[in-house]
């Protein structure tokens, strides 16, 4: 005789197994939802919100290296042009050792001769420069007579002198019985001793 199974009505026999299964089922669901909402809350590789603040972070950090990066270059740029114009300057205006009181000498005389001063005598001196074993102070101590207008001028030409030729001092008197002025002038010019022969006066 053909029977009929309900498996879903209890105290049927098979009513106990299908709700132990759907119980397991539930109790799956229940983990598995767990599960999901862990991950959605708190992922492995963090949340959404500190993913971006860690994103941000990392953007300034990239942006600050890059602003380092072109503070120094572009203060290696300025050190490269700053070496440059320091070699262009002493190789302008520091007399080789060897030609220097002949160049020295011929540059005041042609400052007097277009000022109109006369020029008396002249002594030449030299003294080490600290910290420079190749370089030397070279003192040139002249003494002048002229007019005021004189003076005024050569002052004028010593400013212009395409030389490196810097007045450290200078003394005038004036004569008792002319407009005339004796002044003395103390020179200094920088000299670089290239390894060669030492100038000195004739």
């Amino acid at each position: 005789m053909r029977r009929n199974f309900d498996w879903l009505t209890p105290g049927r026999r098979g009513g106990r197994s299908t709700s132990f299964w759907l119980e397991s089922a539930a109790v799956v669901l229940l983990i598995l939802n767990a599960i999901a909402l862990f991950l959605y809350l708190d992922p492995p590789g963090g949340s959404k919100r500190g993913l971006a603040e860690e994103e941000s972070q990392i953007q300034q950090e990239i942006l600050a290296t890059r602003a380092r990066a072109t503070r120094l270059r572009l203060l290696s740029q300025k050190v490269q042009l700053g070496s440059r114009e320091s070699a262009d300057f002493e190789a302008r205006y520091f007399l080789p050792k060897r030609l220097a009181y002949e160049d020295v000498i011929a540059e005041i005389q042609r400052m007097s001769k277009v000022s109109g001063l006369q020029e008396r005598e002249a002594a030449f001196t030299e003294e080490p420069i600290e910290g420079a074993p190749d370089l030397e102070l070279l003192n040139v101590t002249a003494t002048f007579q002229g007019s005021y207008e004189n003076l005024m001028r050569f002052f004028s030409e010593a400013d212009r002198s395409p030389m490196l030729l810097m007045i450290d001092a200078v003394q005038a008197a004036p004569q008792q019985r002319s407009m005339q002025i004796n002044t003395t002038i103390r020179f200094q010019a920088i000299l670089r001793d290239n390894g060669g022969l030492a100038g000195g006066m004739p």
